[in-house]
């Protein structure tokens, strides 16, 4: 009797070792300058961190368009662009809105493998209770000095299709519409 309570998992062990199957699934590290944006304000670069953010990544790296997904979630308080004044005006209400919206999220929808560790995530990014579908290409990066991987990529958006910047703020000639989205997060297994 014992031996079939043991079959179940020799069975599910030769699958994973002899189809080649490998699923996992992890959540981010949060390190300094994991989630960055920057954007153009009166003709100079400004870059900003977030801080708060949490995530789950779930790929099967044979098969990512079957079983995988990610979920992101940002505190937008949680932003620093390294000028108290700024950081205030960006969780007021012709940013962010932290208070009203103190989350942005991505939930994706289809993850697709483009080869050597390189992705192609869709999905639905909400900011501000504006949702709309991106497309964000992502590397899943090995180093030898960690087991764990490094999820690295960016994006571009258009900050006035999520009302980022209302009142005087909408003039493009002081802030670029287009903001690029940047990530290095170090995974840990969950």
């Amino acid at each position: 009797m014992k031996n079939k309570k043991f079959m179940p998992w020799l069975v599910l062990a030769f699958l994973f070792c002899f189809t080649g199957v490998v699923f996992a699934c992890w959540k981010p590290v949060n390190e300094p300058g994991a989630f960055t944006f920057i954007s153009e304000q009166a003709g100079a670069p400004l870059e900003g961190t977030f801080h708060d953010f949490d995530a789950e990544v779930c790929l099967d790296l044979d098969h990512p368009e079957t079983n995988s997904h990610i979920e992101v979630t940002v505190n937008t308080a949680s932003v620093d662009a390294m000028l108290p004044e700024l950081d205030e005006a960006l969780r007021g209400p012709d940013f962010f809105y932290s208070e009203k919206w103190p989350k942005a999220t991505f939930v994706s929808d289809h993850i697709e493998a483009l080869g050597n560790n390189h992705y192609k995530v869709t999905g639905k990014f909400t900011l501000r209770d504006i949702t709309k579908t991106i497309v964000v290409p992502f590397d899943l990066k090995y180093s030898a000095e960690s087991d764990s991987p490094r999820l690295v990529g960016n994006t571009t958006i258009k900050r006035l299709d999520y009302n980022i910047g209302l009142g005087e703020w909408k003039d493009t000639r002081w802030v670029a519409n287009e903001v690029v989205l940047k990530f290095s997060v170090k995974l840990k297994a969950s």
